[in-house]
């Protein structure tokens, strides 16, 4: 278990700046263009016709030879005369495309070793740049082999950069090999398989599948229906209408690794980010089914990296059992929107409405197996989560079994808000329990200026007067109908954000003596909780939990969850959520609880608590490119 600071206010700052000013470059709705010439000295290849041809005719460029050409530093363009066509592609260039991914032996992580993805309609190992900003009306790649004649449309085995291109149709599936230690291809990125960075801009990536094996594996899982990558970086794109299905299948949009190679990603510049986007109507089938829109992995087990996400729309996206496959073993689905693999994950001026999760509602290992109908974070210690960040945004309407649930925490270290949000229902039940030598007592930085819970789906966003494509059909919530690409905001969300700066002040709070048998924190803990909710509770409540002098705080810091001398520490804490349940309100015993302790001596514990404040900037602009105006902004993607 790995520690890093709560907030990253600098960071969030810095990536909403820079969202602002793309935007106010681009000024254009999602799946626009822009033209912009290459740079000076950079050569360009010019695909001259939309047939896929294995030997082109003299004088004839087609996308396949000019991915065979293009050299380093060089850009793939396209001939005016091709504007708004369509490239259906018929040949399969590689049936065994070599990426990188992960392995294990038996349930140990191994790293990551060159993995066979199986077909691929066009694959380059090299840096690719495919550039079609000079055509209004962008350009379209398509797979067109029908179910028995399937293939991603692109896979790279290094960085990509895709400009206003639409990516269709693809479908990979996993093949049986023979001989070696992989007995199926990985069916990862039904569009695009990147094991690179993939930077996209202006481009659409829709209506592509990937279809699994259906055996119990470890490192075989079933990856990004649209797209699997390494790093992402993406601005005013849409990713709708795809689909992932399985035995174990995550990323029904999109699965962002969050740079593998990565071990200090949270200053590497390998996180992911996504900008002025819309994640719609895409879909995960499988009995170990998660992240419905987006699933991020943080970098892999062994990294820290962070997913930001900044004025989006996530929208309808489901994540739901295999009905293919028996009840056997255990089962789990959690994440309609996004979830949380690893790593952090920001999110700011969105909207994550009507998500869904769907499945068998079981108990494993003493937890629910399903969470999270809009937002979740995976539970325990075998893939890290550490914090989620929420600023000006809407999680609403979102639905866990059909009953609103919109954010599960999880495991996560930390919960902070920044402020202005609307949520519906949230859900902190699995949170970290405190960690004292982290000076982490307080795990909820909720709720702070302008924020509301238990807000309904129809008083935040406008869903009858949803913006929806004109073409692309959905995947997700609502299959066959035309994607969702964002909501106007209704009244709870109009006016509410200063445009200036505010702040946000927080509090870590912690106690020095843990971990001798003398110590008697958790005794103080419970006659506070008397003091100061003692009408709401009783003047009796936690009397059942008896002495509680000796059940205390072990380190190693670093791997305390595996310390079994802290397995009466961690009951204790779910015994008292339990306890209180919703007796006193939504985050139980937040900020205002710890604040309620006076710093110093309390017996053989000494107590301290820290304030800090911090400026946050709210983002300038809109999802569609608009800058947001007034001396009060709307929450949520979309200014009105």
């Amino acid at each position: 278990m790995t520690r890093q600071p709560a907030f990253f206010p600098e960071k969030t700052l810095a990536v909403a700046l820079f969202v602002g000013a793309v935007a106010l470059v681009l000024m254009c709705s999602c799946g626009g263009s822009t033209s912009v010439a290459p740079p000076a000295g950079v050569k360009a290849l010019t695909v001259t016709t939309l047939e896929d041809l294995e030997q082109p005719p003299a004088g004839t460029m087609t996308l396949r030879s000019a991915i065979a050409q293009v050299g380093a530093d060089e850009t793939i363009e396209f001939s005016p005369a091709l504007n708004g066509g369509t490239i259906q592609l018929k040949i399969i260039g590689e049936s065994h495309s070599v990426l990188m991914g992960e392995v294990y032996s038996g349930m140990t992580y191994q790293g990551y070793a060159e993995r066979d993805y199986g077909k691929s309609a066009l694959y380059a190992k090299k840096n690719l740049t495919i550039d079609a900003s000079n055509l209004p009306d962008g350009i379209t790649i398509r797979w067109s082999g029908d179910d028995s004649n399937r293939a991603r449309v692109l896979a790279v085995y290094g960085n990509l950069t895709l400009k206003n291109v639409k990516i269709t149709g693809g479908y990979s599936s996993a093949e049986p090999i023979t001989g070696g230690t992989q007995p199926y291809t990985l069916a990862r990125g039904g569009g695009l398989a990147v094991w690179g960075i993939a930077t996209l801009s202006d481009c659409a990536i829709t209506g592509n599948k990937i279809a699994g094996d259906l055996e119990s594996s470890r490192d075989r899982g079933t990856y990004g229906g649209g797209i699997y990558s390494d790093g992402l970086i993406m601005t005013n794109c849409v990713i709708a209408g795809n689909s992932a299905i399985g035995y174990g299948a995550a990323g029904g949009g999109i699965y962002s690794v969050g740079g593998a190679d990565n071990s200090n990603s949270v200053q590497s510049g390998n996180d992911a980010t996504i900008q002025q986007s819309t994640i719609s109507g895409n879909r995960v089938t499988a009995q170990h089914a998660y992240g419905g829109g987006v699933f991020t992995l943080g970098g892999g087990p062994t990294n820290r990296a962070t997913m930001y996400l900044t004025n989006c729309t996530i929208a309808r996206n489901l994540a739901e059992d295999n009905p293919d496959l028996p009840e056997v073993g255990q089962y789990y689905y959690r994440g309609g929107g996004i979830y949380m693999g690893g790593g952090s994950l920001v999110l700011v001026s969105s909207t994550v409405a009507e998500n869904q999760v769907t499945g068998h509602e079981a108990i494993f290992s003493n937890k629910s197996n399903m969470g999270g109908g809009g937002i979740a974070a995976t539970i325990g210690d075998a893939h890290v989560v550490e914090d989620m960040t929420i600023q000006n945004s809407i999680v609403v309407g979102n639905k866990l079994q059909g009953v609103a649930n919109d954010v599960f925490t999880g495991s996560l270290i930390n919960f902070n808000s920044y402020g202005y949000n609307l949520f519906g229902v949230l859900d902190f039940s699995q949170i970290l329990v405190p960690v004292p030598d982290w000076t982490d007592l307080v795990r909820k930085h909720y709720p702070k200026v302008g924020d509301h819970d238990g807000v309904l789906l129809s008083d935040a966003v406008s869903v009858d007067q949803a913006h929806r494509d004109a073409s692309i059909t959905s995947a997700g919530v609502d299959l066959g109908e035309h994607v969702v690409l964002w909501y106007p905001p209704a009244a709870r969300a109009i006016d509410q954000i200063p445009s200036t700066s505010y702040t946000v002040t927080t509090l870590a709070a912690g106690y020095t003596g843990f971990g001798v048998p003398a110590d008697d924190f958790l005794n103080r803990v419970v006659a506070q909780v008397r003091t100061k909710y003692g009408a709401i509770v009783g003047a009796e409540f936690g009397s059942s939990f008896g002495d509680l002098t000796g059940v205390t705080f072990y380190g190693p810091a670093v791997t305390w969850p595996s310390n079994q001398q802290n397995a009466p520490w961690i009951a204790f804490w779910r015994s008292l959520d339990s306890s209180l349940g919703n007796q006193i309100g939504t985050v139980q015993l937040g900020e205002d609880f710890w604040e309620s302790f006076t710093p110093g001596p309390i017996g053989a514990e000494n107590f301290s608590s820290t304030s800090t404040n911090h400026k946050i900037q709210p983002v300038i602009v809109e999802q569609r490119g608009s800058l947001r105006d007034g001396t009060l902004l709307d929450i949520g993607a979309i200014e009105h």
